[in-house]
């Protein structure tokens, strides 16, 4: 029983314009349903498409006075991001130095802090003073190279402003999260994730913090108890039934390790990656200023799988499904290796 009886299936509240499942009687916010399935919603346990709203059930009175009474109602979640945390607000306000900026020609600015070696006021200096001549002796091979390389060296910057000021596991490429959302039978044992059951349907173990800005890493690594493929990835919601495999949903995506990409299906996707079911290791790579999700295998980039403005926007959840018998241990707080980093920036 929950805490009142009358809480929504999907996001665990309080259900507001309460939907009552004619079937199997579990019941729904009408705004968490329309969020997940349109309006052609359906019941994530039995699948019924027939509900009624529980102001034409016997349960009508009841209701109400819970919800009158009730301060559950004031813990709904409002949909828009938290505020910036105060790291970013101090990594956007530049110190400037009294030296010229190289390029003041054109920038009229001094130098940022940030950039003394490099003697420039910003990113966008560095990339003329580096790209510029080469643009002039035609050095068309070294173009690419020299903007992947001074994005790569911005990101450690980055890292080192962040750590400078005591948070270093925030930021581009570090940042740590923790697997603690999961469906029923999954097992959490440290940083290791079990599922042992005798049914074959998918359930989803997610992070109950989502991300926000930046570029985030991390990896999955199946354990050898694992006898089928499992979908990795990542959700932009936390409304939805974890006894179901997260990709499921149109806003879940996922490698599905079969050598597929899935987003909203449980049956279709387009082919991606490599087949494996136990060995080896997944990077998961998402970059939140381009809005871009990509993966790799072994260490070797798998390719972008997702260019969408859906994943400039947060929060964003890392997911996995696990399907019968299977299991993964998981790896984050760690920097993005530079060869996955410079095929990722491309």
């Amino acid at each position: 029983m929950t805490e009142t009886g009358f809480e929504c299936s999907l996001c665990i509240k309080i259900a507001i314009s309460a939907q009552i499942c004619e079937k199997c009687g579990l019941m729904y916010c009408k705004q968490c349903l329309q969020e997940i399935f349109g309006q052609n919603y359906e019941c994530v346990y039995c699948q019924s498409q027939k509900f009624k709203p529980i102001e034409q059930s016997p349960l009508k009175e009841a209701y109400e006075e819970i919800l009158s009474k009730s301060q559950l109602i004031l813990q709904k979640k409002i949909d828009k991001p938290p505020p910036d945390p105060p790291v970013l607000e101090q990594l956007k306000q530049p110190i400037f130095l009294k030296e010229k900026c190289l390029n003041f020609d054109n920038c009229h600015q001094n130098i940022n802090q940030m950039f003394k070696i490099e003697q420039v006021c910003s990113l966008e200096c560095q990339f003329f003073i580096k790209i510029v001549p080469l643009f002039e002796q035609q050095d068309y091979s070294n173009i690419r190279k020299e903007i992947i390389n001074i994005e790569y060296h911005q990101s450690i910057k980055n890292q080192q402003s962040i750590q400078q000021i005591g948070l270093s596991q925030f930021g581009i490429g570090v940042t740590q999260f923790t697997f603690n959302r999961f469906g029923q039978g999954i097992q959490i044992n440290q940083s290791q994730i079990l599922l042992n059951e005798e049914e074959y349907t998918f359930k989803t173990v997610t992070s109950n913090v989502g991300l926000y800005n930046g570029i985030y890493f991390w990896k999955i690594i199946p354990l050898a108890i694992t006898k089928n493929e499992m979908k990795i990835g990542i959700s932009t919601s936390d409304k939805y039934d974890l006894k179901t495999a997260f990709s499921d949903y149109n806003f879940g995506y996922a490698f599905y390790t079969v050598g597929q990409f899935r987003n909203g299906s449980n049956s279709n996707g387009f082919e991606y990656g490599v087949k494996f079911i136990n060995t080896g290791e997944v990077g998961v790579l998402l970059d939140m200023n381009r809005g871009v999700l990509a993966f790799s295998y072994n260490g070797n980039f798998l390719g972008k799988a997702l260019c969408s403005e859906q994943l400039k926007k947060g929060p964003i959840y890392p997911c996995v499904a696990l399907l019968h018998q299977a299991g993964f241990e998981y790896q984050c707080g760690i920097p993005i290796p530079q060869n996955l980093l410079e095929q990722f920036l491309r």
